[in-house]
């Protein structure tokens, strides 16, 4: 087993509550089941993270090559011409 350090969080007694009742009901101990559920939403929310990543960079990749340049020497031209 991993080594494990003491910490002090502060919860809302309903949720504490809730905590140790869910504990109770899978035989587990009330710090055992925090840290459970918070490596499970953790994990899940990285690899959200990664999946994110992934889907914009893949869409980046079939995006046309855009000449920054020029497409801001156009909107100044344009802005000019409507302002003349």
């Amino acid at each position: 087993m991993a080594a494990s350090v003491v910490h002090t969080i502060q919860l809302p007694e309903d949720s504490y509550e809730l905590l140790v009742r869910e504990a109770r009901r899978r035989g587990v101990e009330p710090d055992a089941l925090a840290n459970e559920l918070l490596r499970a939403d953790l994990a899940a929310a990285e690899s959200d993270l990664e999946s994110a990543l992934a889907a914009i960079a893949e869409l980046r990749e079939r995006l046309p090559a855009i000449d920054g340049l020029a497409v801001a020497r156009a909107a100044r031209v344009e802005l000019e011409r409507r302002v003349a």
